[in-house]
């Protein structure tokens, strides 16, 4: 069974103690058993890996949000990645750079989202 604390605290190195706590007990009120499935495995399972850093992960997670189209999320991880070490025009360039994978509307969206989120920084 995955370790959902580990998976709290991975995701609480990432956006912070409060924040980790939020979205959990969030999850929580929708379904526990997901909210145990979606940190035990994705935060205390997966972003817990050894093979690469925290940064390289968010920077992994922004490019597959991006490409698929998946604003929301985007947004969110977008905030992580800032908050690890990515700078504004290191991001850019990552969504120049996935606008030839996941084509223009998503890349627009993509950028939409970026200014949005930068412009609170």
């Amino acid at each position: 069974m995955a370790d959902v604390e580990k998976g709290i605290q991975k995701l609480a190195e990432l956006i912070g103690e409060q924040g980790a706590r939020g979205a959990y007990e969030s999850m929580q009120k929708f379904d526990e058993g997901f909210a145990n499935l979606l940190f035990g495995t994705t935060f205390g399972d997966v972003w817990a890996r050894p093979g690469l850093p925290a940064k390289l992960r968010s920077l992994a997670t922004v490019a597959g949000l991006i490409v698929l189209g998946r604003g929301p999320e985007l947004r969110a991880h977008l905030g992580i990645a800032l908050r690890v070490g990515w700078t504004p025009e290191e991001i850019k360039e990552v969504i120049i750079h996935m606008s030839q994978y996941g084509g223009m509307p998503t890349t627009i969206e993509a950028i939409r989202i970026f200014e949005e989120v930068t412009k609170k920084k």
